[in-house]
């Protein structure tokens, strides 16, 4: 196989594993560990340390103090000449720019261009609410890469309607699961004969992920007189929801190795991810709660039928689900050990099938390989 030499291009810093949820992280080691790329870092990325973190503690603080704007055009400015100093350093054969529609317009080259993204901007906008880019901007960096990979068909569908995309420039690759180990599947199978069910739900904005959801379901599995536990992780629910089967974990940071360690027996002890999420691109959590064989329940929205396949890897459910909905399949599913731990097996089968960076490297090589042979 040609060996490709791909420059990573953002100005993010991809070597923190808390930067856009550790995607940028995971996607810089996959391509680092392939032979098959010689990986040049683009940007001013560094590993986090304890200075490194009181830096950028100070930075954000102090950028509160500043004119805004100034700021940033001054940031953007040194990061122009910066990328500028590094192209001319390296010979490159094609840039890779995840998620860098922002910063693209600093990158002043000829070389060969994939652009990754899981959204688009006018998906941004009605999804959350939120304005992030202008269209026109988006259209440009769309029009100018080689290739475009999107992590669903739902932001692909997005590119060719609302940015005129060529349908020929795209490809949909699946995002990986954002962790460092993968147990082996007898490890995981140890938990399929447990009479309790513990249910993971992981999400930071509470009513966003569906959080009142997740309580509606242990309430009915309750109900139901099933022995179950909900343990909530990366926020503080409101104040109304206690219970002595809610657990709550307001963070945890994987780049402390206790903090990751305990994150990894959370999801070695839990049976159902319980993800009624209202709106969302591609959840890296669905593939995370795969690679540990835990089944996801969550909604039929964004990017998520990409990843989820109904009775093999998890189900999704409408957006006008209750709860008890939610526990009539999962108590379905865990009252019967046999077929649990088909479940089980299954969810780990498409994990190691489709939602893992390994594959998604492989992937990315195949597209870079063929914009340098061509």
């Amino acid at each position: 196989m040609k060996k490709v030499k791909l420059g990573f291009f953002s100005q993010k810093n991809y070597m923190n594993r808390n930067t856009f949820s550790g995607t940028l992280y995971y996607m810089h080691q996959a391509l680092m560990s392939k032979k098959e790329f010689e990986l040049v870092n683009l940007g001013d990325p560094y590993p986090p340390s304890q200075w490194n973190n009181i830096k950028e503690k100070i930075k954000k603080t102090w950028g509160s103090f500043q004119d805004t704007e100034k700021q940033k055009k001054e940031n953007n400015e040194n990061f122009a000449k910066l990328i500028k100093k590094q192209l001319e350093q390296n010979n490159f054969d094609v840039i890779f720019a995840p998620v860098a529609s922002k910063e693209l317009p600093f990158l002043e080259t000829d070389l060969p261009i994939i652009y990754l993204s899981d959204t688009t901007p006018r998906l941004i906008l009605q999804t959350y609410g939120k304005k992030i880019l202008l269209d026109e901007e988006e259209k440009q960096q769309i029009v100018r890469a080689s290739k475009i990979v999107y992590s669903s068909k739902w932001a692909a569908n997005s590119a060719i309607n609302d940015y005129e995309a060529d349908p020929n420039k795209i490809e949909i690759v699946p995002f990986g699961a954002n962790i460092e180990q993968v147990p082996e599947i007898d490890k995981i199978l140890t938990k399929c004969q447990s009479s309790a069910c513990r249910l993971l739900f992981i999400g930071k904005d509470w009513q966003r992920k569906g959080g009142k959801i997740a309580w509606e379901t242990l309430l009915s599995l309750l109900k139901l007189n099933l022995e179950v536990e909900l343990v909530i992780l990366g926020c503080i629910p409101p104040p109304e929801f206690q219970h002595e089967k809610f657990k709550i974990i307001p963070f945890l940071d994987k780049n402390i190795p206790q903090e990751q360690e305990q994150f990894i027996e959370l999801l070695l002890s839990s049976h159902f991810l319980i993800f009624p999420t209202r709106a969302d691109c591609s959840p890296i959590v669905i593939c995370e709660a795969n690679a540990y064989g835990i089944p996801v329940m969550t909604t039929d929205v964004g990017g998520i039928p990409d990843i989820i396949e109904n009775g093999k890897n998890g189900f999704m459910l409408s957006l006008n689900d209750s709860g008890d909905q939610y526990a009539n399949l999962i108590a379905t599913y865990f009252s019967d050990k046999n077929i649990y731990e088909q479940l089980v097996r299954s969810s780990r089968e498409e994990y190691e099938k489709r939602l893992n960076w390994d594959q998604w490297a492989n992937s990315v090589y195949r597209i870079a390989s063929e914009l340098v042979s061509n």
